[in-house]
């Protein structure tokens, strides 16, 4: 989970890219998510990561205001697949090692 990953959260508006860098200590994740479309940046926050399995939150900031969301995957090699959950919906997440 170390890295640089582009994530993509696949919602009814299109898919929304992400790109994504992790820490991992002691089961701790910690890293940065940018906004591929507008380059805005944020600190994920509660991050946990087990070996396979992650979660973490991160808030971002919308045309509507900031929105909180809730990811969590399995990390399969270079990919991940998962879900994003917000005040909008639960939406598959995909992503690939950089």
């Amino acid at each position: 989970m170390d890295g640089k990953w582009e994530f993509t959260v696949h919602t009814f508006m299109g898919d929304m890219k992400s790109n994504m860098e992790f820490a991992v200590a002691d089961g701790a994740l910690t890293g940065t998510g940018t906004d591929a479309s507008n380059g805005a940046c944020a600190e994920i926050v509660d991050g946990k990561f087990d070996g396979t399995n992650f979660s973490y939150k991160i808030t971002i900031k919308t045309p509507v205001g900031e929105m909180t969301n809730e990811i969590s995957g399995v990390v399969e090699g270079d990919s991940v697949k998962g879900k994003s959950k917000n005040p909008m919906g639960e939406f598959d997440l995909t992503g690939v090692r950089k």
